[in-house]
């Protein structure tokens, strides 16, 4: 069985796949994009696929569900991934001597406020934490940096300028491994992830919030996103508490009822939070 995940060796990606192929025969293949990532599912090349979804300190990650609005998917796990930004060097350096920085946009937003307070850097997007690692460690100059794991300024030989750079010491990404939709369903899940289009009449959102209240449903997030080619019409990606079950199955049938879409994504186990012991004793 193949995984796939966007980036290279010592992404944060590859860190969730190694997690989920955990006591299982997975190989693993890095891809450039998210939309290689997911198209190479869709054309069978691979078994499951590895999306972050959503991060504790920037929220939703938009640039990955997007893609999953329209297709015919499972999610069948949740795991998240503890993130410990660090800067990274090629050689050890004076970080007032760095003119440039580099990695993923999400890691980029998540140390924000740490890196403005180098006026001396400049931030620019790399397509991956551990590409940009490889891409200083490669690049023959002093004054660039690198924001990934710690895990790949080790694996690449690299020097940790500093460590725990993220604004949030909590940081931590929330990912979701997606195959093609298969007849067979998970047993004992407890939490769906669906995709839902209104027809933007007025109370339509409304009135399926209330659908879900009146059979007892529990949601857990609730994020709109534009629908391309319809200027200010957006679409809802849900997060529900609630796995198979009468009450989901009666909830979903009228929720059909009244919308113009409606894609269930899939239901699965929820994952485990990690534990922030040491983050909150170092308070």
């Amino acid at each position: 069985m193949l995984i796939g995940y966007q980036g290279v060796e010592g992404s944060y990606s590859e860190v969730a796949c190694r997690t989920f192929a955990e006591g299982g025969s997975y190989a693993m293949k890095g891809h450039a994009t998210f939309k290689i990532l997911v198209d190479a599912l869709v054309r069978d090349e691979i078994d499951y696929i590895a999306l972050p979804v959503e991060n504790s300190t920037s929220g939703p990650i938009t640039r990955t569900i997007d893609l999953m609005k329209y297709l015919e998917v499972d999610a069948v796990e949740e795991i998240y991934v503890k993130i410990d930004h660090a800067l990274i060097s090629r050689e050890p350096v004076d970080i007032n001597t760095l003119t440039r920085v580099y990695s993923h946009p999400e890691a980029l937003e998540q140390c924000h406020a740490y890196l403005s307070g180098y006026p001396n850097i400049e931030v620019h997007e790399y397509s991956d934490t551990a590409e940009a690692v490889r891409m200083v460690r490669d690049a023959d100059d002093p004054t660039i940096a690198a924001v990934a794991g710690s895990h790949a300024a080790e694996l690449y030989g690299m020097n940790i300028v500093r460590e725990n750079i993220s604004d949030n010491p909590f940081n931590t990404t929330r990912f979701l491994f997606f195959r093609k939709r298969a007849a067979a369903s998970l047993r004992e899940t407890n939490k769906t992830s669906l995709y839902i289009e209104t027809d933007h009449s007025a109370g339509s959102l409304s009135e399926i919030l209330n659908i879900f209240k009146k059979h007892g449903v529990n949601l857990l997030n609730l994020t709109s996103r534009p629908i391309q080619h319809k200027p200010f019409s957006y679409g809802f990606f849900i997060d529900i508490e609630e796995g198979t079950g009468d009450a989901l199955d009666r909830a979903l049938d009228d929720v059909s009822r009244v919308s113009r879409y409606i894609n269930i994504l899939g239901t699965y186990q929820k994952g485990r939070i990690p534990s922030y012991e040491k983050v909150m004793a170092n308070e």
